[in-house]
């Protein structure tokens, strides 16, 4: 494959899964066994949000290993009105139990998000 020689690669580890119409460009890493529900849509400036905690961590261009993303917005301020931009939310983290078959549905469940 030839590449421009300033692009940087889309790197799937391995383990990951991407749900049905996942969208991941150029600069984009996806740790090892991390989850993307359907319509993740990322990009290396796409802020991916872990929202697990406390208080919100915020990602670029990189999706931590193990970690359950779906798609989110958020609110931001432009001279004409607030406007809902995309990002991605890390809701939770694959468990071991959860090698031997993929259960997002069950983690998404356990969240009751419907996507």
């Amino acid at each position: 494959m030839l590449e421009q020689p300033n692009a940087t690669p889309v790197i799937i580890e391995d383990g990951a899964f991407l749900g049905s119409r996942c969208i991941v460009t150029e600069g984009v890493r996806i740790g090892a066994g991390a989850v993307l529900s359907a319509n993740v849509s990322l990009t290396a400036s796409v802020p991916i949000i872990d929202v697990t905690g406390d208080e919100p961590v915020e990602h670029r261009g990189s999706v931590p290993p193990r970690a359950v993303v779906v798609p989110g917005t958020r609110p931001k301020e432009f001279p004409a009105g607030t406007y809902q931009l995309d990002c991605a939310l890390i809701i939770g983290w694959r468990k071991e139990s959860h090698d031997e078959r993929l259960s997002l549905n069950e983690t998404l469940r356990e969240f009751e998000l419907a996507v």
